[in-house]
């Protein structure tokens, strides 16, 4: 029987994630905002959250319509039959992300949502299902888009960017989801040299590291939302994680990390460790506006998330870095190589890369936290 997903991601880099499960899985995949849909077998919801190295969270979709108020919510969510997809004693939270101007607030829809999931319930089973919104067993996901609604489970609880290896925090540490997705957009195949030139904790080199040795992320997670499904075949999920963890392999690759800290270079190793990759990066203390001074071949990828400036104060200093770093980088990197920067700096950044005869090929609007920012994919002219 087909099931319909939605996996949801960085906005502004969905076109991203649907090729990454297009080829993981041979399914094709619809980008819509800050989430993918598609269709496939119960066993996706094993497979995706295992190996998916781009997505946030996996949502089993139950049912999906149009709407005009709050009373057509409770109608449209107490039609479905939630046995098959919570314990008569298991606990349920319901989240909402609304988008667009309603009369109401996103509080107001999980009350009334989770009131309709209550009666359809005990109308259907005769419990009355317990709510618990710290840590509940199944926790329901729902979207309201203008007059557009959808409800689905969670599968996967904690967002998968949260990997699980990282025991050194840096200060402005990329989210894993966005230094897969700058790989995946790098075009690096594993045999190019990649380089990441101010790489703090390593979170670039490392999840390269992992996507070259075809190492699942799930390995690192002790737990998933899915383990509470009623349809929850632990054989089956444990029979792929195994498979998968054969089809990882202990390959060198020629990844490189610089930085100009001890601390975070420090820091990258310890993550490194963590996640079982440390004997294939090599993590450099050095100057990224001085690299010919560290790095003995010409990297054919480098991928970078430079300092921001967010500071007015710090503008000046950001595009000095900014100028430097890329009038070195022309001079080393190999003339067909690509280069992956992501920057809330616009177009500080862009001038920074014309001026240094850097081609921009394109550009992707997401966010960094909370903050508006743009991947850059670069050439040298």
């Amino acid at each position: 029987m087909k099931n319909s997903f939605i996996a949801t991601t960085n906005q502004g880099l969905e076109d991203i994630v649907a090729e990454e499960i297009n080829e993981s899985f041979q399914i094709k995949a619809y980008p819509g905002i800050g989430l993918v849909k598609f269709e496939g077998e119960f066993d996706l919801i094993y497979k995706v959250n295992l190996k998916c190295r781009t997505i946030h969270k996996l949502i089993l979709l139950l049912h999906e319509t149009k709407f005009k108020d709050l009373n057509d919510l409770y109608k449209e969510v107490k039609s479905i039959d939630f046995s098959e997809y919570i314990k008569r004693d298991h606990s349920f939270a319901v989240r909402t992300e609304r988008i667009g101007l309603h009369n109401f607030t996103s509080i107001d829809a999980s009350a009334i949502i989770g009131k309709a999931i209550i009666d359809s319930y005990k109308e259907i089973k005769g419990i009355r299902l317990k709510v618990n919104l710290d840590n509940p067993d199944i926790e329901f996901y729902c979207r309201i888009k203008h007059n557009e609604f959808l409800i689905g489970i969670n599968t996967t609880g904690e967002s998968l960017h949260k990997r699980g290896y990282r025991v050194y925090n840096h200060p402005a540490s990329l989210k894993t989801t966005l230094a897969c997705s700058m790989i995946k957009i790098s075009e690096w195949k594993g045999r190019e040299i990649l380089l990441d030139p101010m790489c703090g904790g390593g979170t670039i080199p490392i999840e390269a590291a992992l996507k070259a040795r075809n190492i699942p992320i799930g390995i690192f997670r002790k737990e998933y939302k899915f383990f509470n499904l009623p349809s929850f075949d632990k054989e089956k999920f444990e029979k792929i994680l195994e498979e998968y963890i054969r089809d990882s392999n202990k390959e060198k690759y020629p990844i490189e990390g610089v930085d100009i800290s001890p601390k975070h270079i420090k820091g990258a190793i310890e993550n490194a460790r963590s996640a079982k990759v440390d004997d294939t990066i090599n993590f450099i203390i050095g100057d990224a506006t001085k690299l010919e001074k560290v790095i003995k071949n010409n990297p054919e990828k480098v991928i970078v998330n430079p300092p921001y400036g967010i500071r007015s104060s710090r503008l000046e200093y950001v595009k000095d870095l900014y100028y430097k770093f890329l009038n070195c980088l022309k001079k080393l990197m190999d003339k067909e190589g690509i280069l992956v920067v992501i920057t809330h700096r616009y177009e500080e950044f862009k001038k920074a890369a014309i001026d240094n005869n850097f081609r921009v090929i394109n550009v992707w609007n997401t966010k960094h936290g909370n903050l508006p920012s743009y991947i850059f994919k670069l050439k040298i002219e």
